[in-house]
């Protein structure tokens, strides 16, 4: 990735809303992921949420929230547009994100997926999640030390 389009984690603002809300997914993802105007909603309505908007230099380019009410961050929803795939955004987004729930004290993060060929079980265990052998809502539970 060029430098002048590094990842960084932005706050989901007034200025930016109507962009991320507008992220597509791609086709093959659509079973897999809610939409970019989900995540904001439900992001705006969860106590203590962490909703970042994934920037790619000056871009928004996905979307991604992380729900504390369970006492162990869940990365609940994660999105990158169908322009952007396979660039390694995805992966950075996620050290970012280990990095800034690490500084707040936090030593795990779960996330769970969609089970398939084409779900995105390699990207979470490239990115350092592990199984734990739970399930919820049907889907495997992974989780990462920070």
């Amino acid at each position: 990735m060029p430098p002048d389009e590094t990842v960084s984690l932005r706050p989901v603002t007034r200025a930016n809303v109507r962009t991320i809300c507008d992220l597509e997914l791609a086709d093959s993802q659509r079973r897999l992921v809610a939409p970019s105007a989900y995540t904001v909603a439900e992001g705006n309505y969860e106590p203590g949420a962490v909703l970042r908007a994934i920037y790619r230099g000056d871009r928004p380019v996905g979307v991604l929230l992380v729900k504390l009410e369970t006492g162990t961050p869940y990365l609940v929803r994660f999105m990158v547009d169908a322009q952007h795939p396979r660039a390694g955004v995805g992966r950075r987004a996620v050290e970012l994100l280990v990095d800034e729930l690490r500084a707040a004290g936090w030593s795990v993060l779960e996330t769970s997926h969609a089970r398939g060929a084409d779900g995105p079980g390699a990207l979470w265990r490239h990115c350092g999640f592990e199984p734990t052998g739970r399930e919820l809502h049907d889907e495997p539970v992974l989780m990462r030390a920070l």
